[in-house]
């Protein structure tokens, strides 16, 4: 019987890090690296996300700032072949207004203060126009002094 416990054990242990969401530090981010437990987006249930053509997609990430931040502004980029290009319509804007409390359940907004456990929920549209690619995406929220939060993820754009 313990060898039947043991043996399941592994196997649910195998299989949750096979679907877990391959998140990796931002290179050039002072940020605390986030681990696949603070880093939710659908169509992401194993290494390399799978977004489809006219589509939305959500994230969900757990932030815990390392500094107070009076602001916060999104730095979301797809980058193909090195070379990062903005996601349209994300780039640039204000993440304040989908700054929720820890337990996701009450916008709070900014500032954010340090050592505060918050989670941003947002949601991006996969356009028609995105060519059908592989690519790594970048997801930084800071401000012009560095990051509070940064991650990239493996992904493929289908059509």
């Amino acid at each position: 019987m313990k060898l039947n416990a043991s043996l399941l054990l592994i196997c649910a242990a195998l299989l949750g890090c096979s679907t877990a969401t391959d998140v990796r530090p931002c290179p050039k981010s002072k940020a605390k690296a986030l681990s696949a437990s603070e880093v939710s987006i659908s169509n992401c249930p194993k290494n390399k996300c799978i977004l489809k053509r006219n589509t939305e997609a959500s994230i969900q990430m757990k932030l815990r700032p390392e500094r107070d931040f009076q602001e916060l502004t999104s730095d979301i980029q797809g980058i193909i072949l090195d070379v990062p290009l903005p996601f349209p319509g994300y780039y640039g804007t204000s993440a304040c207004p989908h700054i929720y409390d820890e337990a996701g359940e009450k916008k709070v907004g900014c500032p954010l203060k340090a050592g505060q456990v918050y989670t941003y929920k947002n949601s991006f549209k996969i356009l028609p126009v995105y060519p059908t690619v592989s690519l790594e995406i970048h997801w930084g929220l800071g401000d012009k002094q560095g990051d509070a939060a940064c991650f990239q993820i493996p992904a493929k754009i289908k059509a």
